[in-house]
Parts: structure tokens; sequence; C-alpha cells
């Protein structure tokens, strides 16, 4: 499959650990109420578009305040935010991978808000600070073709059998955000050895999320490690010939943060914003999308309820080993 890099490799690490400012240092004043219905409320936000474009609909009607929006990758919103340095455009982030957002905190560019119903999140989601407003997740797990004969795999080790030889592919950790958390925190974990295996197996990098679905859906691979568990579901249920599972030795459960960045001039409109996300009606949402609200007192699987085995991060340390850990994932699948 062909890669759609959006960023270099030096510049996902510049952007995510800290080599390079997001946004200005500068804090400027937060719009008062009385203004922010005035303003216009710029969110950048990675997906999936069509729940978006519903929480910024019904955000408009319910506030009043208008929304400018800007949908993409991680990656995507990464290198937007780098571009402008010098001038920043947005007040509220959306991204697909933790460890972006406890860098941005790290870096002390987000503001501290005790939002309404923040203390309603799962304990697994909850950030201590208040700046990071995990108010969805997403499970990652292996997407598969249903073929004839073929068992279904239950764990990832399954994809390094002969049975998955030259037909796995895996999410560029360049354009997806919950790749590059999953092979981060999987390495912090359990090492590389599985993504040796994988390559001895034949497995490759394809593109963002959606590329490497379609290609299962299409039978040009048999097999996704690592993909996002709503897009894979929702493609299930739309009577695609895949499957889907969480792996039964454990997974990732990425919590998807919202932040609102130091450099808004429209922080009280971004503030209403971050509590609209965590309302019970955006929850609702969430959930028919497939997610994981960020207010579920169990994280479990969509299709059948059933528990999902989460591994237990510690997003800082995590973040810490970042860098160390894509390099080594890309030295070993030879994603350059």
């Amino acid at each position: 499959m062909s890669k759609a890099p959006i960023l270099a490799l030096s510049a996902l690490g510049i952007l995510i650990i800290g080599g390079g400012a997001y946004v200005a240092n500068h804090q400027s004043k937060p719009a008062t109420a009385a203004t922010a219905k005035n303003q216009v409320l710029t969110v950048y936000a990675a997906g999936p578009k069509p729940l978006s474009d519903k929480i910024v609909k019904g955000f408009e009607k319910q506030s009043g305040i208008k929304v400018k929006t800007f949908d993409g990758t991680t990656g995507k919103i990464l290198s937007k935010l780098k571009a402008e340095d010098r001038n920043p455009q947005a007040d509220v982030l959306i991204l697909a991978s933790m460890a972006a957002g406890v860098d941005l905190q790290n870096q002390g560019k987000l503001v501290t808000y005790d939002a309404k119903r923040v203390t309603k999140l799962n304990p697994k989601f909850q950030d201590t600070k208040h700046q990071l407003f995990n108010y969805s997740a997403s499970a990652v797990g292996i997407t598969y073709h249903k073929t004839s004969g073929q068992t279904a795999p239950t764990d990832w080790t399954d994809l390094t059998k002969s049975t998955y030889k030259n037909a796995v592919t895996i999410p560029d950790p360049k354009t997806s955000g919950s790749s590059l958390d999953f092979i981060n925190v999987y390495q912090q974990k359990h090492g590389d050895s599985l993504f040796k295996a994988l390559n001895q197996n034949g497995a490759d990098i394809g593109g963002a999320n959606k590329e490497v679905l379609d290609a299962v859906v299409t039978g040009q691979k048999k097999a996704v490690l690592g993909g996002v568990d709503y897009m894979s579901i929702s493609a299930i249920k739309k009577g695609e010939k895949i499957g889907f599972a969480y792996p039964k030795s454990g997974t990732l459960v990425n919590p998807r943060p919202a932040m609102i960045l130091k450099s808004s001039q429209h922080q009280a409109a971004a503030k209403k914003f971050v509590d609209y996300l965590l309302s019970d009606k955006v929850q609702k949402q969430v959930k028919a999308k497939y997610l994981i609200p960020g207010t579920a007192t169990e994280l479990v699987n969509p299709l059948n309820g059933e528990t999902i085995k989460s591994y237990d991060v510690n997003w800082k340390a995590a973040n810490d080993s970042l860098q160390k850990n894509i390099r080594t994932f890309n030295r070993v699948l030879k994603n350059d």
C-alpha cells in the first residue's frame, strides 16, 4: 500500500516531544461571557468528522457562539499548529493522541479549568490538573478480513503466524495519533519483540487509520494491527466482510483529549465548549459513534458489551519514552 507521509518523523518528534513551540508563549486575557457570543471559536479536531460536525452544530445552537473548525489527523493538526507558531489561530484542540496532549501540558501551553461534570469522567480519563478533558476514548485492536476457513485472531501474536504472512498492515504513527500512542505504550510494557516478529512476517506500514482499514475491507490485506475500534465497528455495522477483536492479553484504551490553549483570545467561549463536550447529550453521541464516552463507568466492547482488558498507563512516563520507542519502531519496520 502507498504511504501518505504527512509529516516527516523528525518533524513529528519536534512537535510531540517538545523541541518546537506549538503556540505563542504569551498568555492573552480570556474573553468575557458578554463578548464571547460575538466572536468565533476556532476548534481543531481529530475526528471522527461526523461526530465533530454534530457536536459543533449542537454547541452553536445551544450557545449562539459561532465555531470555525479544522478537521484532520493528529499529525495534520500538530503540523498546522507549528505553521501558525507566530500567529496562533486555534482556541480548542481535540486530539487522538494523549501523549501529544501531555506534551502540550508539560510545556505549560494549556488553560486550567474546573469544567462542569469533570468529576464524572472515568478515573482512567481524569487529569488532576484539569487541563486535558478526555471526553471520549478509543480502544485499539485487530481488524481482520473474514476469509473462509481462516481462524479469527484473538491476540497480537496471532498476526506473526504464517497465516498472515505479508498480509498485515499497521497505521503509520506519523499520521495516526492512536497508532502513535499504541506503538509507544506497547513497547513501554512489552519491548519490541512483537514488532520484530511482525517485520519478519512481512508486515508493512500503511497510511492513516482509514487507509489501512480500506485495505482490509477490500481484501488487499488480511489484518490491521492497532486499528481504531470506532472505524472498524462502523464498517462491521455497514455489513462489510470484516471482524474486529480486542486482544485477550490486553490493549490500549486511548483517551481523546480536548484542551484550551493559553494563546486563545476566546477562553470564555472555549470553556463553554469544553462543558458541552462533557454534557450528557454529547456523551450519548460519542457512544452512538462506537467510541467510549469519557463518563463511561465501564470500558466495554460496543459490539457485545464485554469488558475490554485495558492497559494501565502512566502518561507522563509514556510521554518521556515516546521518542525512543517510535525511533525503535521505525527502525524495526524500516519506516523511513
